[in-house]
């Protein structure tokens, strides 16, 4: 049966790859899954293979084009919504910062302790501890991705009904996230307030990218019986699946507030 296999990845916009990639490997410790030089693919994970999502560092280019230029442009820096695991917060803390890191204020609630840390172009990241038999030190996986709602619980049933994703509650919070399977990067939708941010130009600016492209890739096996399928379910495509240049076939679906994602199935 034609379904969604994987959150499989998310884009994070640098400057330079090269340096970024240095910051990520030899600093954060992740691992490269994927590169490919022709086309300037880097693909990072917390393992070198696991069913978390990758991070795909992009170095914004003209060949792009000069609307999807500025667009890469303009998001260096900014907050990613994406939280990483860790098994030993404390421990991290001291790691990440013996490297240099920029790391902030240790925050605690209902739902754990969690930080946040900026890379070097100054992309913000949040590392939350979770309850681990072996308390180890650094990343162990690409937990989860914020998405900017105007109706988070709408949303929420349009990953569930529509995509097949299953909910779990996050404790001590109203918030839930979904996910295709136990282990795999989840997506967190959540509606915007005055009262969730310190520096109120972060709230103007998620209110701003509700309805953008989020940079979220899944992955499927079939993409046109996926497509056909997702159709039947009132999915609604800004791109349907087609074979791109570097091989693979890539579609594009927009969910209730037309955030935009990708469907990738890739070359054999």
């Amino acid at each position: 049966m034609a379904k969604l296999d994987s959150v499989d990845g998310v884009g994070v916009f640098v400057r330079d790859q090269k340096r970024a990639r240095d910051f990520y490997v030899k600093k954060l410790g992740l691992k490269v899954r994927d590169w490919e030089p022709k086309w300037k693919y880097l693909e990072l994970g917390t393992t070198k293979t696991g069913r978390d999502a990758s991070i795909s560092l992009w170095q914004p280019s003209k060949e792009w084009g000069s609307e999807s230029y500025e667009a890469g442009t303009k998001a260096i820096g900014e907050v990613t919504g994406i939280s990483f695991a860790t098994g030993n917060l404390d421990a991290t803390i001291s790691k990440l910062a013996k490297k240099g890191i920029k790391v902030g204020e240790t925050e605690s609630d209902e739902s754990g302790r969690l930080v946040e840390f900026q890379d070097v172009d100054g992309n913000t990241y949040f590392v939350y501890e979770e309850r681990a038999k072996v308390r180890r030190a650094g990343l162990t996986r690409l937990d989860s991705i914020t998405i900017a709602s105007r109706a988070a619980k709408m949303t929420g049933e349009f990953f569930r009904r529509a995509l097949g994703m299953r909910s779990s509650k996050i404790p001590g919070t109203s918030f839930k996230v979904y996910r295709l399977h136990p282990g795999g990067t989840g997506l967190l939708p959540f509606t915007p307030t005055r009262e969730m941010y310190p520096n109120p130009s972060d709230y103007e600016s998620d209110l701003t990218h509700i309805g953008e492209r989020t940079s979220i890739g899944f992955m499927t096996r079939d993409l046109m019986a996926l497509q056909e399928k997702l159709m039947a379910h009132g999915v609604r495509f800004r791109q349907k699946a087609k074979r791109e240049e570097w091989g693979g076939i890539q579609a594009r679906f927009l969910d209730p507030d037309d955030n935009e994602y990708s469907i990738i199935q890739y070359r054999a």
